[in-house]
Parts: structure tokens; sequence; C-alpha cells
């Protein structure tokens, strides 16, 4: 998921959120493979590593989405930081693959299909993201889904527009302090109580309300967080002890309820923390994370269609060349992008 290059990179940010876009591709190895996911039947399907690294990029979205609404001048100064850093990557990797579609078709002239010509504008928009195009795919384990991992971002984008709520009161400590805990409480509340409250507005977006304030959840709680300094309480026996707590509410089935409390104070004390060598990783090769996420889908994808693949074979492949392709995206695109975020 995407971020701002962050002020201080002596940290695990980087690092995390490459593990964490890396666990996505695992996760996905397991469906698309047709097969059930290991951490889903071990938990009950509580999680899975695709649920539980998309909660942590969220987490870590809010902690560092807050910040840089903090240091805003402006709410188009703080959209445009936004808009950079999701749209750039996003629009070359749809066209990318649209010059790649036709070399998959099963059909007799994909130009002529509109659902060929939709693709690029609906995924541009975030909110009608298309996952199929006629002729593709259909053939798949995981039939016709051209990349089912773009469905994240219309939620990120539209917590960045609520975050704009708390702008003109940024500089008031106390009562942002309140605001956040407000609205991570009402979020988890409505989350384990009413998940389908305002589901019709939701469906109108092409939003899911459950899946939604479970996101909010996690993206507040990252940003009510950042008001707290984690460096006096991060120490190895405390996050052993949260780690400790929640595989216990995996064992007892209570993770979805203290997920939401436990989980953000573990990923960000680790995020936080400078921890050598892997604290350096953004530095060496660039902050690659979003390019795994949003390419790493479609690379699998098509390395179905091209042969029948067990997931272990499918992850080990899939992701050296997802990597690649992310390297590019971040030396080529999104860095070179980012350059212009002081621009307004």
């Amino acid at each position: 998921m995407s971020t701002d290059i962050t002020i201080n990179r002596s940290n695990n940010f980087d690092f995390l959120r490459l593990l964490f876009a890396s666990l996505v591709i695992v996760s996905h190895s397991f469906p698309l493979t047709g097969q059930p996911e290991m951490i889903g039947v071990l938990t009950n399907e509580q999680l899975s590593l695709g649920s539980f690294s998309v909660d942590c990029f969220f987490i870590m979205s809010g902690y560092l989405i807050f910040q840089s609404l903090e240091r805003s001048k402006t709410i188009v100064s703080y959209l445009w930081k936004r808009i950079l850093r999701l749209f750039p990557a996003l629009l070359v990797l749809l066209i990318l693959t649209l010059l790649v579609l036709p070399l998959f078709y099963r059909g007799d002239n994909i130009f002529l299909e509109s659902s060929y010509w939709s693709y690029l504008p609906n995924g541009l928009s975030l909110y009608k993201i298309q996952y199929k195009v006629n002729g593709i795919f259909e053939t798949n384990l995981y039939p016709k889904a051209i990349n089912g991992s773009l469905w994240s971002l219309s939620y990120e984008f539209t917590l960045y527009l609520i975050l704009l709520i708390f702008f003109p009161i940024r500089k008031n400590r106390k009562m942002i302090k309140i605001v956040i805990v407000a609205t991570f409480l009402i979020s988890f509340l409505l989350l384990q109580f009413r998940p389908l409250f305002l589901s019709h507005f939701f469906h109108y977006i092409i939003l899911q309300s459950d899946l939604f304030y479970k996101l909010a959840t996690f993206f507040f709680a990252g940003s009510l967080l950042s008001f707290i300094d984690l460096k006096k309480y991060n120490q190895l026996f405390i996050r052993i002890g949260i780690l400790i707590l929640i595989l216990l509410s995996i064992v007892f089935g209570y993770y979805q309820m203290t997920a939401p409390f436990l989980l953000p104070i573990l990923i960000l004390m680790l995020a936080t923390s400078n921890t050598s060598p892997i604290s350096t990783i953004g530095k060496k090769i660039g902050d690659i994370s979003y390019g795994v996420y949003i390419y790493g889908f479609l690379v699998q994808q098509i390395l179905m269609n091209l042969m029948i693949l067990q997931p272990i074979q499918l992850m080990l492949i899939s992701l050296p060349i997802t990597f690649i392709l992310a390297y590019f995206s971040w030396h080529l695109v999104e860095e070179k992008m980012l350059k212009y975020k002081n621009v307004i």
C-alpha cells in the first residue's frame, strides 16, 4: 500500500511493508491454485495471510498518513501527495496490463470487447475497479480475475478523504485525540455489532460496510498511536507479551475482538524500531512494496494461465518476477513522481 517517503528512514517501515506485500502474494497462491490457505484452516477462518497483511498495511498507513496530514499546509497539498503516491504507478500498471492482455485473449478480437476499453478508466476510478475482461483467464483455476489486489485502494483513498475532517483541528492536540479515539471506537463498535449499518450508502459508492469498518478501525488505531512515544514502551518483553495475547485470542476464537487493540501496538512497535540490517532495505532497493502489492496478482494469474502450478511453486516463481517489476515501478515511476510532492 502507499505511503509518503518518511522523513526518518532509519526504521523498519519499508521492510514490513515489503514483507506484508509479499505475504499477500503468498496468500493468493492458494486460491489461485485451487487450494485452501493453510493459515485460514489453522485459525478456523479467523484470518488469512492476505487479510492480516492488509490490516497491517492500514495500521501503518493510518500512522504515517495522519502525520502527513499534520505536516501539510493546505488540504490541496495533502491531497496532492496522496494522488502522487497512488495514481502514477497505478496508471502505468493498468496501461501495461492492457498491453499484455491481448497475448492471453481467447476470442475473436479483444479490441472489439467493450470490457477491454473500460478496464483502464474503471481502474483509475478506484471505486469501479474492473476485475474481468471478456476472454481473459477464463480457463484459469481462479477464473477471469485479472488483478484482485486492487480492491483495497478505494478503501484506503476513502480513509484519506475522511482524515480531511480533522484538518481544521490538526494543531489542537487535545481535541484531535478525542475525535480520533471516538472515530476508532465507533468503527470498532459498528464492526462488532452493526456491520451492515449504512450498507446501502456504502453499496452506492461500491464499498462493503463491514469491510470498511474493519479497515477504518485499524487505520484510526494507527493514527491514534502516532500521538504516543512508542520508544518508551518498545521493549522485547512487551512485544512478546502482546504476541502471546494475540495468539491466545486466536486459540480461543476472540481474534476479531482483540486484534484492533493489540495488533496495531505490536506492528507499530516493530515498524518504529531500527533493526539492522532490515532497516536499511528502503535505502538499498527503494520502497517497492506498493509495486509488489499491485503487480503480484496479475503476475500470478499470467503464470497460472501458462502452466499448472502448486502453491509453493507459484510463490517461488511469482515473487522474484513481481519484485523486479516493483523495483522498476519505484525507480522509474513512483520515486520520480514523489519529487513533485511539494510543488503544491
